[in-house]
C-alpha cells in the first residue's frame, strides 16, 4: 500500500494553524498574567496609604488619652512613631521611639516610596541631632505638624497624597 505511507508521513507534524493557535493562547495567558501583577501592586500601594493613614489617625488619638506628644519619624524604607519624655535626673526633653506594634516601627515595602513634606524651611539633614527628631509632631490637643505624605511606586510619580492640617484634620486622596 504506497498510498497508506504517505497519508502517515503527513499526519506526523503540527500545522502552521495549530502552531498559530498555541502561540495565541500563550500570548493572552501572558497578557492577563502580566495586567495581574501590575494591578496587584496598584492595589498595595492603595493598601498601604489607607494603612499609613489610620495609624496616624491612630496615633492622634493616641496623643489626647496619654496625654503625651507623639512624633513620626520616617527612615529609609521605615516609619515609627516616638514620645516625647523628660529625661531622668534633668529637665532635657527626648524623643523616644515607641515600640507596641501599632505605633511602633513598620517597614516600607522596597517597590514602594513614601515621601513626607512638612511645609517647612528645608533644614540640614547632615546634622545627626536632626535625624533623630520626628518629622511631624502630634500635640496632646490633637494639633498636628501640617504634612503631606506622597506615596507611590519606587521611580515613579506618587499615586496618593495624606494630608494633615494643623487642626489635626488627616484625609487621603488619589493623584491622578
Amino acid at each position: 500500500f504506497p498510498g497508506a505511507k504517505s497519508a502517515l508521513g503527513l499526519q506526523a507534524g503540527f500545522t502552521l494553524i495549530e502552531i498559530l493557535i498555541v502561540v495565541l493562547i500563550i500570548s493572552i495567558v501572558t497578557s492577563v498574567g502580566v495586567l495581574t501583577i501590575s494591578r496587584n501592586n496598584n492595589k498595595e500601594i492603595e493598601l498601604f496609604a489607607k494603612e499609613l493613614t489610620q495609624v496616624i489617625k491612630m496615633a492622634e488619638e493616641q496623643a489626647m488619652l496619654q496625654p503625651a506628644e507623639l512624633g513620626l519619624m520616617m527612615k529609609d524604607q521605615a516609619y515609627q512613631f516616638a514620645v516625647l519624655q523628660t529625661a531622668q535626673n534633668s529637665n532635657t526633653q527626648q524623643w523616644s521611639a515607641l515600640d507596641d506594634n501599632v505605633l511602633g516601627q513598620h517597614d516600607i515595602p522596597s517597590h514602594i516610596e513614601v515621601r513626607i513634606d512638612t511645609h517647612s524651611p528645608q533644614s540640614n539633614d547632615d546634622d545627626e541631632s536632626k535625624k533623630k527628631l520626628p518629622q511631624l509632631v502630634i500635640s496632646t490637643n490633637g494639633d498636628v505638624t501640617p504634612f503631606t505624605i506622597y506615596v507611590g511606586k519606587k521611580g515613579a510619580k506618587p499615586r496618593f497624597a495624606i494630608s494633615g492640617d494643623a487642626d489635626g484634620n488627616i484625609t487621603s486622596k488619589e493623584l491622578g
